[in-house]
C-alpha cells in the first residue's frame, strides 16, 4: 500500500479513523505527562533556608579545620559564593532577614532596622509591631505583638504560594523578627520563642490552625539534659590560634567570661527570672532546639511529601546573643560553631531520610556579621576603640551647646541622639527662624570633627541621586524618609560608638558586618566556589529561578548562576 492509498483508506474507514485518533490522543497525553514529570523531577520538593544570626563570611574558613559534619558538607559539597555582602549600611537582624527573604534592599522592603524612629509619630517603636494581632496556642504571653504587616515586599515563599496554592511555607527562630520576616506576609505559620513558657508561639495573623504538637514541644523538657549539664567547652576540638584566652575581661555578658556556663553561673543582675528560657537564648542549645523544632515541622506538617515544593526558613538566633557577649575571637563563638556543625549534620540527615536527599535544596546564609572587640584589635596594634555611652552623650551635649551659641538659642536644638546619629529639633529651629539646611550643615561639621566619626549623611543627601561620599550607596539602600534620625553617623572602622563597657555589636557597612556566607547545597547543584561579587538580595531571585518561577516585577538582586543539572 502506497501513501496515497493509506490516506484514501483513512478518510473512508470510520473504524480506522477512530483507532488513529485514539493512538494520537494516547501519544499526546503520554508526551505531555512525560514533560510534566520531567519538570517535577528537576524541581526540589523542599527548600530549607538556614540563616545563622551574626555568622561572618570568614567563619567557615577560620573554623573549617575542625568541621566534620553539616558545615563541612556545605563547605565541601555546596555552591559557595565566598564574596557575598549585604549591600545596605544598617546591618541589623530585621533588615537583613527581610532582605534575604524578599530580594530587595531595606529602602524598598520597608524594614530598615530593628527599632525605628517614626518621624510622623515622633517616637521609636519596634519595626514589626502590630497591636491588632493576638497570640494563639498558649494560655498567656507577654511578648510584643508583632506581624509581617509592615513588610512592603513579598518573600520568595509568598511568591511560590502565588504560583502554587498547594505549596506550604513555614518559618521558625528564637527571634520573632527573624522568623516573621523570613516567613513573609503569607506563610502558613511562623513560630518564635517565648522565654517564660519555653515553647514556640505564634499569632492569629496566620490563618492556619495552630498545631497541637507545638504546645507540648517545650525546651525545658526537650532540652532538659543539656540544661542540666550546662554549656561546656567541647574537649574534642583544639582551640585555634585566632581565639583569645577563655577569660577576656570584655566578654562578660549573661555569663562570666570563662567556661563552663550554667544556669547557676548566670549574672543575676541581668537574668532574674525565666532562667531556663534565658539559658536557651544564651547558649548553643537554643539553636539546637530550633533545628529540632524545624525538623518536627517537616515531619508533622508533611513538607516535601508531594510534587508541590514547600519551604522552611530557619533562623538560628542564639548565635547572635553569644557573639554579642563574647565576640568573634572567643572560645564561645568557636565552640558554638563546633556544636552547630554537629547539629546541622543531625538535622540534615533526618530531613534527607524523611524527604529524600535528592528532593531537598539547602541554603546557608546570615543576616549580618559582627565587629571584633576593639580591645582585641588594639592589643594587636590596630587603631580600634570603644566609645562608651557616657563619652558619646558628653560629646553630643557639647555640640548642642556650641550650636545653641552659634544660632543664639536658649535651649537644646537636638531632639535625640543615639549610635545611629542625631535628630535636630526642627520644630524649635523653625520657631526661631533658623534655616534647616544651614543648621544641618553645621551639625554635620561638628559631628565630623569628633575623632571617632568617619562620615555623616543627612536626609538631604540621601534623597539625592549621587554623592562622592564613601558608603553612600549602602546608606541610601538603608534609607527611608519615614524612619530614622535626620543626620546619620558612620563611626570609624573598628570603632564601637555609644556602647556599653562589654561585648560587641554590628550595624555598619564595613566588611566585618556585611560579609556573610552564601551556600546552595542539594539536587542538581554542583560543588564549586565562586569569588565573584554577590549580594544577599540575590538569594530570593536565585531560589525562584531554581523553582522555574519568573516573578512579575524585577528584584533589586539578580539570579546567580548555579550550573544546575537534572541529576
Amino acid at each position: 500500500m502506497d501513501i496515497f492509498q493509506f490516506f484514501y483508506l483513512f478518510h473512508t474507514n470510520d473504524l480506522l479513523l477512530r483507532i488513529v485518533k485514539k493512538i494520537l490522543f494516547l501519544l499526546t497525553f503520554s508526551l505531555l505527562f512525560g514533560c510534566a514529570n520531567n519538570k517535577v523531577e528537576t524541581n526540589p520538593k523542599l527548600i530549607v533556608l538556614i540563616s545563622v544570626d551574626q555568622m561572618r563570611g570568614d567563619y567557615l574558613e577560620t573554623f573549617n579545620s575542625q568541621f566534620e559534619g553539616g558545615l563541612l558538607d556545605f563547605y565541601t559539597n555546596g555552591a559557595f559564593y565566598t564574596n557575598t555582602r549585604h549591600n545596605h549600611a544598617i546591618t541589623t537582624t530585621a533588615a537583613g532577614h527581610a532582605t534575604i527573604a524578599t530580594g530587595f534592599f531595606p529602602s524598598h522592603h520597608g524594614i530598615v532596622t530593628n527599632t525605628v524612629y517614626n518621624r510622623e509619630l515622633g517616637y521609636s517603636h519596634y519595626s514589626i509591631e502590630d497591636s491588632t494581632v493576638n497570640f494563639i496556642g498558649i494560655d498567656s504571653c507577654s511578648l510584643n505583638k508583632v506581624s509581617a504587616k509592615r513588610l512592603m515586599k513579598s518573600s520568595f515563599g509568598d511568591i511560590l504560594k502565588q504560583h502554587n496554592e498547594n505549596s506550604k511555607t513555614y518559618s521558625v527562630a528564637l527571634k520573632d523578627r527573624a522568623s516573621i520576616l523570613m516567613g513573609g506576609k503569607n506563610a502558613n505559620r511562623a513560630f518564635w520563642f517565648d522565654v517564660a513558657s519555653t515553647q514556640m508561639v505564634s499569632t492569629d495573623y496566620y490563618k492556619e490552625e495552630f498545631p497541637k504538637w507545638v504546645q507540648n514541644y517545650k525546651a525545658d523538657s526537650v532540652m532538659s539534659t543539656a540544661i542540666h549539664h550546662g554549656w561546656k567547652l567541647d574537649p574534642a576540638f583544639a582551640t585555634l590560634s585566632s581565639t583569645n584566652s577563655d577569660s577576656f575581661s570584655r566578654e562578660k555578658g549573661s555569663f562570666k567570661p570563662w567556661f563552663p556556663h550554667t544556669i547557676e553561673s548566670f549574672d543575676t543582675n541581668r537574668i532574674r527570672q525565666h532562667e531556663v528560657g534565658s539559658f536557651m537564648w544564651n547558649t548553643p542549645f537554643g539553636d539546637e532546639y530550633v533545628l529540632n523544632f524545624g525538623y518536627n515541622i517537616i515531619s508533622h506538617e508533611e513538607l516535601g511529601k508531594d510534587e508541590n515544593c514547600d519551604i522552611l526558613t530557619i533562623g538560628l538566633s542564639a548565635a547572635d546573643i553569644i557573639g554579642h557577649h563574647f565576640g568573634p575571637d572567643s572560645y564561645e563563638v568557636l565552640d558554638y560553631y563546633n556544636k552547630l556543625d554537629k547539629y546541622l549534620a543531625d538535622f540534615m540527615s533526618k530531613v534527607n531520610t524523611q524527604v529524600g536527599k535528592e528532593n531537598v535544596v539547602y541554603i546557608l546564609t546570615s543576616d549580618h556579621g559582627v565587629a571584633p572587640m576593639p580591645e582585641v584589635l588594639a592589643g594587636r596594634g590596630l587603631d580600634a576603640k570603644r566609645i562608651e555611652n557616657e563619652k558619646y552623650d558628653t560629646d553630643i551635649l557639647a555640640i548642642d551647646l556650641k550650636l545653641q551659641q552659634k544660632y543664639n538659642l536658649d535651649s537644646s536644638c537636638i531632639l535625640r541622639a543615639n549610635y545611629n546619629g542625631v535628630e535636630p529639633h526642627f520644630l524649635y529651629l523653625n520657631e526661631k527662624g533658623i534655616d534647616s539646611i544651614d543648621f544641618v550643615n553645621s551639625l554635620q561639621h561638628e559631628l565630623s570633627n569628633l575623632d571617632y566619626i568617619q562620615e555623616t549623611f543627612s536626609f538631604f543627601e540621601l534623597n539625592s541621586e549621587q554623592s562622592n561620599k564613601e558608603y553612600f550607596e549602602q546608606m541610601k539602600n538603608s534609607h527611608s524618609n519615614d524612619y530614622g534620625v535626620f543626620v546619620k553617623i558612620l563611626g570609624k572602622e573598628n570603632y564601637l560608638i555609644d556602647m556599653r563597657e562589654n561585648g560587641t555589636t554590628h550595624g555598619t557597612p564595613y566588611p566585618y558586618d556585611t560579609h556573610v556566607p552564601l551556600i546552595f547545597l542539594g539536587r542538581g547543584i554542583p560543588a564549586h566556589k565562586n569569588s565573584d561579587k554577590s549580594y544577599t538580595v540575590d538569594i530570593a531571585p536565585t531560589i525562584l529561578s531554581i523553582l522555574k518561577i519568573e516573578p512579575k516585577t524585577p528584584f533589586d538582586g539578580r539570579i546567580l548562576t548555579l550550573e544546575l543539572s537534572s541529576k
